[in-house]
């Protein structure tokens, strides 16, 4: 008899390309048939599936829970804006209580813009700094979302080739990739756009601070893509983390508590383009989320929530780093507190990724929604992260 995960999955299939709306969502064989492909319902830092499994999630909607599923304070300010109304025939006061939310949080902003999703975000801010600079060409480093300029090392059937004359890819922390493609490039570049952070091993400090001091020296626009970094690295985001200044920005994830909404912001004179250029949607002035990120920014600034964060992170890291060596896997803690993950590190790399899935298909079977970057919110607490190492320390031994 199939399971209700197992039929639901089967039915959706026929109506919905890959049965989910987000290519990262999509079932992985190779993590086992206990990764559940739908969630019915979630509650604080824990989820359950079609058929009732309980899991403590470390994915949290793929960064956008930063205080806990159903997070109360934040669900009510939205029902309460509710009763006023969603969208309105001209702009709601409440577009710019939200964006003095923000510019309060991250100090450096001078003016916001909202969104829908971070992709837009990330194309709205590429759009303000060719037209700032009056040049075409991008450098760009990490993923910024599906459109087209940022799509071109992806199966690219329906983009344009001719993008790739305008685009100019780099591995982040790449210093010497930065010197060459701003010596072949540089005085045709409008903008660079990079994850200040890849939530890999390395933390990019002089990486942020070379692209600085290249993007002044050439004109050029420095655009920190803190669609996952900001408010969860940091209540500044990336900025305040590594104390490099961009010039724009693009925000989404962690801003609202998973409700629907992103912005993108900066320094005055490049949001000024906006005279310029027309970059408009319907639905970004849409109230529910944007009451929803204006209590997310009041929680964030008023309670422990990073405090807490990286207190339960450190707690899950020193977690894995000891399991690891207890039972003598070839692998090690890493990544900042806020998103630590285990690295196998041994020199057959196919050995690494068959370690890597098998230890994920046994954490799904113990009840851990395991993450390639195990995401700590608000709501994780001690008990969860001990049940967490528990479950661990069991795949581990089976391993």
């Amino acid at each position: 008899m199939k399971s209700e995960n197992e039929k639901h999955f089967l039915h959706a299939r026929e109506r919905i390309p890959w049965a989910t709306q987000t290519n990262a969502k999509r079932q992985n064989p190779a993590w086992g048939a206990f990764m559940p492909p739908f969630i019915e319902r979630a509650k604080g830092c824990r989820m359950w599936d079609l058929d009732g499994r309980e899991f403590i999630d470390y994915r949290c909607a793929l960064g956008p829970i930063i205080l806990g599923y159903g997070f109360a304070e934040v669900d009510e300010a939205v029902r309460e804006q509710m009763q006023r109304g969603v969208l309105f025939s001209m702009a709601s006061p409440l577009e710019l209580e939200t964006a003095e939310a923000i510019i309060r949080n991250v100090p450096w902003l001078e003016q916001v813009r909202f969104m829908k999703t971070g992709a837009d975000a990330c194309t709205a801010c590429v759009r303000l700094a060719r037209a700032y600079t009056g040049r075409e060409h991008i450098l760009t480093a990490g993923y910024h979302g599906y459109h087209d300029t940022f799509a071109l090392n992806w199966p690219t059937p329906g983009v344009p080739e001719v993008l790739r004359e305008y685009v100019h890819d780099f591995q982040y922390n790449d210093l010497e990739a930065i010197d060459a493609a701003f010596e072949q490039f540089g005085s045709q570049l409008a903008a660079v756009i990079v994850e200040p952070y890849d939530w890999g091993l390395e933390i990019g400090n002089a990486f942020l601070q070379k692209l600085r001091q290249k993007c002044d020296e050439y004109g050029t626009v420095l655009i920190f893509d803190e669609v996952l970094t900001g408010f969860r690295l940091a209540l500044g985001g990336a900025q305040a983390y590594f104390g490099v200044t961009p010039d724009l920005a693009a925000f989404a994830k962690a801003m609202a508590n998973g409700y629907p909404v992103s912005a993108f912001a900066g320094k005055k004179q490049f949001m000024q383009q906006l005279e310029k250029t027309i970059i408009t949607t319907t639905y970004a002035g849409e109230t529910l989320s944007l009451a929803a990120c204006r209590k997310t920014m009041d929680i964030l600034s008023q309670q422990p929530v990073h405090e807490h964060i990286f207190k339960m992170g450190d707690m899950l890291k020193a977690g894995f780093a000891d399991i690891l060596t207890e039972c003598g896997l070839p692998a090690r803690a890493a990544g900042v507190p806020a998103a630590p993950f285990i690295h196998f590190d041994s020199a057959d790399e196919q050995k690494n990724l068959d370690l890597h899935n098998r230890l994920f298909a046994k954490l799904f079977e113990n009840g851990i929604f395991a993450n390639e970057r195990w995401f700590i919110n608000f709501s994780h607490q001690p008990l969860d992260i001990e049940q967490t190492l528990e479950a661990l320390r069991r795949a581990c031994r089976m391993l």
